[in-house]
């Protein structure tokens, strides 16, 4: 287990991104928030968000052995999902948001994204025929530049060198420069609220059903809100449910180092510079347990989980699987835990796992 980095002097740079992240930082008070309003208010200002919600959510429930196979890891298998990942979610969430809070469906809008995210917004706001503007890390692969402007979006690059958090800077000034709503993945209370409306209450059914009471939740962390939502509805049908936040090893929570763009678990993992995850930092300290999962561990439990139980997930699933059977193997047998699978893997992912 990764203990959060100690707080320390910021270094400069990233101003843009580092001001904005600090004004619009969640209070713990708005992560309890309801979803429900701001959905219902989009779904009467743009009746088509409502047509598009059935083809999100109430994904399968998937049980295999943990790692030791002491106990079973409940894989929520997101690539069910429009878009094939967890990120079909957040985006509904996000457009559902910004339409409500500007009262109208004229918005233009702006948000960066290493890729899924990205794919998921892109898609969502060409078929609700809104203006959306992406800035992805400086070289991102072709094919999902092209995929996004295939589907009508803007595509820009942060600068050379400095990572998913260069690409999050220049998301606030494209925002302002062209005068759009910036989204703000990092710091949407209503994202990690609608996880807990409907992730959550999904898994704590589906677990229900099969009279499964869960020792452990895990979920990779990219912005935080899968798993602040899921463990804030699974925490309060069993409060003695661990919450377990997982990060790369190459870049754990509240990275001191440099931005990277060393290989790791796709979607996730500290910013750099000692920046935290709002999402995750507005909980009190020991809600949430910090652990770390190394990248080529994954491709491992990638290559594991397919051959053995014909199951594809990515990176971070992967990772996710690992720490949930970490939880449930040190324990009595016949424990259960559950670990969010965010979609089936990039073909990047799977072409470093399967090359050996």
């Amino acid at each position: 287990m990764t203990a959060a980095a100690p707080a320390r002097a910021a270094a400069p740079g990233f101003e843009d991104i580092r001001r904005v992240l600090a004004d619009r930082a969640p209070a713990l008070s708005g992560l309890h928030a309801a979803f429900a309003p701001l959905e219902a208010a989009a779904h009467q200002l743009l009746p088509r968000l409502a047509a598009l919600r059935p083809t999100i959510g109430d994904t399968p429930l998937v049980p295999v052995p943990s790692r030791a196979g002491r106990g079973r890891v409940w894989l929520k298998t997101e690539s069910a999902n429009a878009s094939g990942t967890v990120k079909s979610r957040t985006a509904y969430a996000l457009v559902c948001a910004a339409v409500a809070r500007a009262g109208t469906p004229e918005v233009r809008l702006a948000e960066y994204s290493g890729g899924s995210l990205a794919v998921a917004l892109a898609e969502l706001c060409g078929q609700l025929g809104l203006d959306i503007h992406l800035v992805v890390p400086y070289g991102a692969p072709d094919r999902l530049v092209c995929a996004l402007r295939r589907q009508g979006a803007g595509v820009s690059q942060g600068r050379p060198g400095t990572g998913f958090l260069g690409s999050m800077d220049e998301a606030v000034r494209v925002a302002e420069r062209e005068d759009r709503r910036l989204l703000l993945q990092h710091c949407a209370a209503e994202a990690a609220a609608m996880h807990r409306e409907h992730t959550g209450a999904e898994i704590i059914g589906q677990l229900s059903g099969y009279g499964v009471e869960p020792v452990a939740l895990a979920a990779a962390v990219g912005t935080g809100g899968s798993l602040a939502g899921a463990a804030m509805a699974l925490t309060g049908a069993w409060p003695h449910c661990r919450n377990l936040a997982v990060f790369p090893t190459e870049a754990v929570y509240g990275d001191e180092r440099a931005p990277s763009a060393a290989p790791r678990m796709n979607g996730t993992g500290g910013l750099g510079l000692g920046i935290r995850q709002p999402l995750l930092s507005a909980f009190p300290e020991g809600w949430i347990s910090y652990t770390d999962i190394a990248y080529p561990q994954a491709l491992e439990a990638m290559r594991r989980l397919r051959r053995e139980h014909g199951i594809a997930v990515s990176g971070s699933g992967a990772g996710a699987w690992l720490s949930a059977s970490a939880e449930v193997d040190q324990g009595p047998p016949g424990r259960n835990a559950v670990a969010v699978v965010a979609g089936r893997g990039t073909i990047e992912e799977w072409e470093h796992a399967t090359a050996r």
